[in-house]
């Protein structure tokens, strides 16, 4: 277990969703349904090409959210692999990522990032200042993001969550399944057919 994910864990109870950080809050009896974690975050951000973009953008379909920075060097590539494959196996779904890291991640960063990956026209990624990436990432999608001392001269070290979140079409949080679980796949497939 890398060092990022062991604080995510300690840090979060888990890095997003689950029995151990139920994001619903409140009595379950006042939940719509199991699978429904309430809306997902309003946001005004910038994707890789410099377009600017919001949750409206993405309304009327379902897409998958993840959460990285470009510098990171063990989970986040292991995210936008298993994101990318996700793309190839659900075409008609949405992908957008969030760069934890606002002030390294400008839109050419993100832009070169997304080429690494081989990403695909419905792939997103988004930045935009660190209050507001905080507010949608903390805030609307439960996820864990702190920024670790580091020593100068030494790598920036960012935790966040490394699950994915998945959306329904009608902007709720439906899932925040473990990155390359067969659960991903099975809320996709179930969101398709709503």
């Amino acid at each position: 277990m890398t060092r990022v994910m062991l604080a995510c864990l300690l840090l979060s109870g888990g890095c997003g969703g689950g029995p151990a950080a139920d994001p619903r809050g409140g009595d379950a009896a006042d939940q719509p349904s199991d699978d429904d974690f309430g809306p997902a975050p309003t946001f005004s951000l910038v994707d890789q090409t410099g377009t600017p973009r919001t949750q409206a953008d993405f309304a009327g379909r379902v897409w998958v959210a993840d959460f990285f920075f470009t510098s990171c060097p063990d989970v986040c590539p292991l995210l936008a692999a298993k994101m990318a494959a996700l793309q190839v196996q659900f075409p008609w779904a949405l992908y957008v990522s969030f760069s934890v890291d606002p002030g390294t991640d400008t839109p050419p960063r993100l832009a070169a990032y997304a080429e690494r990956f081989h990403a695909q026209p419905g792939w997103y990624f988004l930045t935009g200042p660190v209050e507001d990436i905080r507010k949608v990432v903390v805030d609307g999608f439960k996820q864990a993001m702190q920024e670790t001392n580091v020593k100068p001269g030494e790598p920036q070290e960012i935790i966040h969550g490394d699950r994915f979140v998945v959306v329904d079409k009608k902007g709720r949080l439906r899932g925040f399944p473990e990155a390359g679980s067969p659960e991903v796949a099975e809320i996709l497939a179930r969101l398709k057919a709503e």
